[in-house]
């Protein structure tokens, strides 16, 4: 496991490796693989994308680990990819990203842009506005996923009427929200990751005199993790998009919510928290069927599994490109949490989507 315990991006990160952790104690509790129990060993990152790639080498050369598990940034994942290849490792990554990656070492366990980002901007335009101000943390998720909207929102009449970054951990946005005042726009897209981060953005933008009813946000990664650090006057009515909320309703997610309490007491569940626990329950399946535990007969054995107990209440595999099927929800903040307001049907991932109809459109 890969994660950032330390740092700013210690809140989401220790929550994520939670999900993973409360795999293994299933799978362990089940009997393990192969009548041996799944053993874990964690680095520290510090939130210090220089540190992943040193972690890589240090799980794989120190402490002999099969897979690695972990990252949560897509800057992270970048950092780790070349460590991956050099040990001839596999990555489980668990987190929904902006896609346009197709790597054969790494299995994506999060979900592609046109899994979560068509529906939402359909959503969005039909039900919010469509002038969008895009607000985001400097680094490839955000970019990459601005640069979408505003090829593929035109598709439904949307225009980007403005667009500012921040560098990760910033906590000062009085000159981001001055601009978003100046454009006037009927939507703020979020893409601001962190939870000082995003706390700071909402509150200053509140405090300017903004809500939900004058001027909705509608995040791409503001969990409730985030939420939880927030006054709820800030949060409430706000939206979000995600391939999971933890107000889903069927009997994998019930289970998995109580094991939740169970095991780490009152929980907030998210997206690539799921992902986390999806990808060791798939690797542990794998084992158990594949020849022996070399990155390629557990990369091969990936391919034939299927987890059933997915909190996203659809059975969770991995197609030959190495994706894996989402729904996506949005979700409307209340009370520090994301109620379900409405739903979208699973789709295989395309990675490549954006680029693909944005020049489908150009003829």
């Amino acid at each position: 496991m890969l994660y950032s315990l330390t740092g700013g991006q210690a809140d989401m990160e220790k929550s994520i490796l939670d999900g993973a952790l409360l795999a293994v104690e299933e799978v362990n509790t089940a009997g393990g693989v192969g009548g041996d129990p799944v053993q874990v060993v964690i680095f520290d990152d510090e939130s210090e994308v220089t540190l992943s790639m040193r972690g890589v080498h240090h799980l794989c050369r120190a402490e002999h680990a099969d897979v690695i598990v972990g990252g949560y940034t897509s800057a992270a994942r970048v950092a780790m990819l070349p460590a991956i290849h050099a040990n001839e490792s596999l990555l489980m990554y668990p987190t929904y990203f902006e896609g346009e990656e197709s790597d054969p070492r790494v299995f994506y366990c999060g979900a592609a842009p046109n899994q979560y980002l068509a529906n939402y901007l359909e959503w969005i335009a039909a039900n919010l506005g469509r002038r969008l101000y895009i607000v985001g943390s400097d680094y490839i998720y955000p970019r990459v996923l601005a640069e979408a909207i505003r090829r593929l929102g035109p598709s439904w009449g949307i225009e980007t009427v403005g667009e500012s970054y921040v560098p990760m951990q910033e906590t000062v946005f009085s000159s981001v929200v001055r601009d978003i005042a100046r454009a006037r726009p009927d939507v703020v897209v979020s893409n601001v990751v962190g939870v000082s981060s995003t706390t700071a953005f909402y509150t200053e933008l509140y405090d300017a005199g903004f809500n939900a009813g004058t001027l909705p946000i509608a995040a791409t990664v503001t969990t409730s993790v985030d939420l939880a650090q927030m006054p709820t006057e800030v949060s409430t009515g706000h939206f979000m998009v995600a391939t999971y909320f933890s107000q889903v309703d069927n009997d994998a997610n019930r289970r998995y919510r109580r094991a939740l309490a169970d095991r780490f007491g009152q929980h907030r569940s998210h997206a690539a928290q799921v992902g986390a626990y999806n990808a060791v329950h798939s690797v542990c399946l794998a084992a158990q069927i594949a020849p022996s535990l070399t990155p390629a007969d557990l990369a091969n054995a990936l391919l034939q599994v299927q987890f059933d107990g997915n909190p996203e209440g659809v059975p969770f595999y991995f197609r030959s490109n190495h994706y894996s099927a989402h729904p996506s929800y949005v979700g409307q903040a209340e009370a520090g949490e994301y109620k379900v307001i409405a739903e979208f049907e699973p789709r295989p991932a395309d990675p490549w989507w954006a680029r693909r109809v944005s020049l489908a459109a150009l003829g």
